[in-house]
């Protein structure tokens, strides 16, 4: 029986982490909500929040054009910008999970371990890692807003990892590249929208099946 959990929560939190921020290059016109010459639109939909210079807080991405190789943002940036760097996805990630109070830098996505169910499956023991994926979001900070849109699409970025991709197709099973026999999202997903406040809170359950 595989009782080595450390190198499946790091490879987890890597495959989280890939999918978490997406990094690109683009051209801002200052008082303008258009970013040209986008260096890449992989895993890029609408209702992402954006960083950048000039971009304000709490802009999100509207709609995106790849063939003119550019996006528009619910907000006009308020500076040009050249090849400049821009950011989507989460601004912090860990696995030692702080309290949202204590998180600047939101969105914020961490991963932490809480358990682990071990069954007998003669002539084995089939033990499943038990963990969780949170998300904070200050999406209620816009009182004109949906604040579970952004979360929600938050959300879906960690959705997106967990897709199988390669080998891992043909069994329809994502594996962390055959280290594990399955990782999935498996139970309830609790989430706070923020409807109350600024603060939105999306709780994910992870299950990761080892291999005997």
């Amino acid at each position: 029986m595989n009782t080595d959990f450390e190198p499946v929560m790091a490879a987890q939190f890597a495959a989280l982490q890939a999918a978490a921020t997406l990094n690109l290059v683009a051209t801002a016109a200052a008082n303008s909500p258009i970013l040209t010459d986008v260096s890449d639109f992989s895993g890029l939909f609408p209702g992402l929040p954006m960083f950048g210079p000039g971009v304000v807080r709490g802009a999100t991405i509207l709609s995106l054009d790849p063939e003119a190789a550019s996006l528009t943002l619910t907000a006009p940036i308020a500076a040009a910008a050249t090849d400049a760097a821009f950011t989507t996805g989460f601004l912090t990630t860990g696995r030692r999970r702080q309290h949202w109070s204590q998180v600047k830098a939101q969105p914020a996505l961490y991963f932490v371990r809480i358990g682990a169910t071990d069954e007998e499956d003669e002539p084995f023991v089939k033990t499943t890692l038990e963990a969780e994926a949170w998300i904070y979001a200050n999406s209620g900070q816009n009182p004109n807003a949906v604040p579970d849109t952004m979360l929600g699409c938050l959300e879906r970025m960690v959705r997106r990892s967990f897709v199988p991709v390669g080998a891992d197709q043909l069994e329809g099973r994502f594996t962390l590249g055959r280290m594990v026999y399955w990782s999935r999202i498996s139970g309830r997903t609790d989430a706070w929208p923020g409807d109350q406040g600024p603060q939105a809170v999306a709780k994910i359950p992870i299950r990761i099946t080892l291999l005997p």
